[in-house]
């Protein structure tokens, strides 16, 4: 009969058990003077980096030193476990990879507030946590490591850096003197999920069937479409989605900042491409402005590659005006951008334009309005749904006033709780004006049917 773990002491344990006797009890020492003692004289020893190494490698090298130097420290009696901090304090990011934070259950973001303030989001909650850095130093120096993976400056020169560190991880830091001296780093790490929302998911909770299918309808057929919320509102949630869709039939080009949050490309069982899609990230270059490619480049060398949608992630600066001017091209275009809502999207696009040119805004306004003949605002509401809370239609723009008439909105009646905590938002979607014939024309004149546009032409209920 096999021999199993709660019958018979396995050599490993009764290893650790005589290891963890030299720790115990807890010596005096604090681990914030047990770290640099023990990874300097670790790192003197190596002929190598110890980031070179695996990380069976140097935990076997900082036990030995610990049980050779019989160190103990007021952290634990357990000498696996000290091991395991100080390799992750050396080589590791810290809390963030001794814990595998990345990899909790309902992971979506790290916020560092600063070297000793941390929260995590799982789930759409956002909660304090204990975790924290040893000290400003040791937070620059967890950040400095971090940004190596990439090859992306991060010092006085550069305080500020954006990068992708890979499985879908993206970085934001900051540190002084672009923060206070005492707080010494301010960072959010986001964890980017590839994979496309399911439509069913969505219409579901986001937004109704008939809305989907008119949104569907409209970026398959020649309309560009800008959606608008804050952060964390599930603007590329609900892109991605329909994009995923176009893809099935149309040729798309994708531009993203740093990671890829999208991933369109279709395969049959044999492993085979069936559609045709082009994802491109951005390179940028601070230091040598002639190797940057930039969301503008971008944009600008999309073109070249004969696509039916265009998609920038999202349009942050000047890049905007090129955005607006492919559409105008007669391309269909997709992004995404960060207004109050659909009201305030032409001005916030216009806004970002100008920093390419500075045009009046009547010329811009009127670009706008072309640009994107439909908005679409999504917010994530006090119950922590993401919801499309607005679809506007722009008619025109006239004397740089742009026409607009509201499509659909999400109406709130009311949240209801359960002590502090929102359980529901209380409301209904409604369809409040048909689209106009202008509109109908344009998709009609890109391949729809009469039959698909018709439940749009008109009302189906009382918008009151």
């Amino acid at each position: 009969m096999e021999a199993t773990a709660a019958t018979v002491d396995r050599p490993v344990d009764r290893i650790e058990d005589v290891v963890n006797g030299i720790f115990s009890p807890l010596g005096s020492l604090p681990y914030k003077q047990v770290l640099p003692k023990v990874q300097s004289d670790v790192a003197l020893s190596l002929n190598k980096n110890a980031e070179e190494l695996t990380e069976d490698e140097l935990k076997g090298i900082i036990s030995r030193y610990l049980r050779d130097h019989h160190i103990k420290c007021d952290l634990t009696s357990s000498a696996s476990v000290l091991t395991n901090y100080i390799y992750h304090d050396m080589a590791g990011l810290s809390f963030i990879s001794r814990e595998n934070l990345f990899d909790q259950d309902g992971f979506e973001e790290l916020d560092i507030n600063s070297w000793d303030d941390v929260e995590i989001i799982l789930r759409g909650k956002r909660q304090k946590t204990d975790y924290q850095f040893l000290s400003p130093e040791h937070a620059n120096d967890i950040l400095l490591r971090m940004f190596r993976q990439t090859v992306t400056p991060f010092d006085l020169a550069f305080p500020g850096a954006t990068a992708d560190i890979g499985n879908g991880i993206r970085v934001t830091a900051l540190r002084a003197p672009l923060v206070d001296e005492d707080a010494a780093i301010s960072v959010s790490i986001r964890k980017v999920d590839m994979t496309t929302v399911a439509r069913e998911r969505l219409v579901q909770t986001t937004l109704t069937e008939q809305m989907m299918t008119f949104l569907e309808l409209c970026l398959t057929h020649g309309v560009s479409i800008a959606f608008s919320g804050e952060t964390g509102a599930g603007k590329t949630s609900l892109a991605g989605c329909l994009l995923g869709y176009a893809a099935k039939t149309l040729r798309i080009y994708t531009i993203e900042e740093g990671s890829r949050e999208w991933d369109f490309v279709q395969r049959n069982e044999d492993g085979k491409i069936t559609n045709s899609v082009i994802h491109t990230r951005t390179r940028p270059n601070e230091k040598d402005l002639s190797q940057n490619f930039g969301q503008e480049e971008l944009v600008k060398l999309a073109l070249r590659f004969n696509p039916d949608v265009i998609a920038p992630g999202e349009i942050r600066g000047r890049e905007a005006f090129e955005v607006m001017g492919v559409s105008n091209t007669g391309h269909t275009v997709m992004t995404t951008v960060h207004s109050n809502g659909t009201l305030d999207t032409p001005e916030r696009i216009i806004t970002l334009a100008k920093k390419a040119y500075d045009m009046t805004d009547t010329t811009l306004f009127s670009m706008c309005a072309r640009a994107f003949p439909l908005l679409v605002h999504m917010e994530k509401n006090a119950d922590l749904q993401r919801r499309v809370t607005e679809i506007r239609e722009v008619t025109g723009c006239v004397h740089g006033e742009v026409q607009s008439q509201l499509l659909f909105k999400f109406d709130i009646e009311d949240n209801l709780y359960e002590g502090d905590v929102c359980v529901e938002t209380v409301g209904a979607f409604r369809q409040l004006k048909p689209i106009s014939q202008e509109l109908a024309k344009r998709m009609l004149k890109k391949g729809a049917r009469r039959s698909e546009l018709q439940q749009f032409l008109e009302v189906e209920h009382d918008p009151a």
